[in-house]
């Protein structure tokens, strides 16, 4: 019996030594539980980096007085993947909850403003059928842009043929808006073909913004490099997640990241553009900007109403047609609607 005080004083002893211990260690506080670490990304927490947190509603204009006009989209779907009830969907229209690409600020200004918006989804059987003897061979993309005035893509992976339609319908006129993301020069290894095609060219890795940006340090500025109709009434634009573009001697840089941007593979400063347009060609660094949430951001609005006049102001004149399926000619007296100014 005289051993269990001094057993019991040693056990209190070691507990205290323990908890205490843990408890300057930082491991357990008063309720048990580990504090949380500190989180070390001001980029994230500091408010003065949120440029608008309520930016309002989208407004998408068309200022383009242009007939009707027929603008393919290609949304990026392989021939494989089995077809949607409603292709239209894959835009973000007609409900089915399915959007691959979710243009629906693009396409219901063309469509408000009475142009055809068609979408493009390969058909794998007709992939396979063999052309009838006698035949000119053509690709199923290339029938669809014949019908065409204007085509949306959105990097897909084209074979030779398909690259030499697309060749074709620009040479013939046709207005093209190629969007980009960082990631497409190492996913879709036949996009550059695409950009050979169209004399467009890609910077491999993502810009990115800590000292000033929207929302995240991803979501990057770009302002305007001088006047042109496709930055009418933008002072901004904000890019989710965009890569360098350019286009060579005789294209036009339109919209440039601002001070204080870096590439992600360098780690450097880059003022690098990220809008480009080339002649019939426009192509941009990213895609998203085109979502909904995304048209409310700064002056995205505007951009998109911009990109919907260029697509419809062409000259577009199919091979071996001696008329223009352009936009309708002015009467007598009025000013030319359609033409390629920057």
């Amino acid at each position: 019996m005289t051993r269990v005080a001094p057993l019991a004083a040693a056990f209190v002893v070691t507990l205290a030594a323990v908890t205490g211990g843990a408890a300057v260690a930082g491991y357990v506080t008063a309720d048990g539980a580990a504090p949380a670490p500190a989180i070390q990304n001001d980029h994230y927490q500091n408010p003065d980096l949120i440029a608008n947190d309520t930016p309002g509603q989208a407004t998408v204009e068309m200022d383009a007085s242009a007939g009707s006009q027929t603008v393919l989209v290609d949304p990026g779907v392989e021939p494989a993947t089995a077809r949607p009830v409603l292709p239209f969907s894959l835009i973000g229209l007609g409900g089915g909850g399915v959007a691959d690409r979710d243009i629906r600020p693009l396409a219901n200004a063309l469509i408000e403003n009475g142009h055809e918006v068609g979408v493009y989804v390969p058909d794998p059987d007709q992939q396979r059928r063999p052309a009838r003897p006698g035949a000119e061979e053509t690709t199923q993309l290339g029938e669809r842009l014949a019908e065409a005035d204007a085509f949306v893509t959105f990097r897909t992976d084209y074979e030779p043929d398909e690259l030499d339609a697309i060749e074709s319908f620009v040479e013939s006129g046709g207005h093209v808006v190629l969007a980009t993301e960082p990631d497409a020069a190492y996913s879709q290894p036949g996009a550059a073909s695409l950009d050979a095609t169209l004399d467009v060219t890609t910077e491999g890795g993502y810009v990115y913004n800590m000292e000033e940006n929207d929302l995240n340090y991803q979501r990057v500025y770009a302002e305007a490099t001088g006047d042109a109709s496709l930055t009418e009434g933008v002072d901004r634009a904000v890019f989710p997640s965009a890569t360098p573009v350019g286009t060579p001697a005789g294209g036009a840089d339109v919209l440039r990241p601002i001070e204080g941007s870096e590439l992600s593979t360098t780690r450097a400063p880059t003022d690098a553009p990220l809008l480009v347009r080339n002649d019939e060609v426009v192509m941009i660094g990213d895609s998203d900007f085109l979502s909904p949430d995304n048209a409310r951001r700064a002056d995205n609005d505007a951009l998109i109403g911009n990109l919907a006049d260029f697509l419809v102001t062409n000259d577009r004149t199919p091979p071996g047609d001696g008329g223009s399926t352009g936009p309708t000619q002015p009467g007598p007296g009025q000013p030319p609607t359609n033409g390629t100014a920057g």
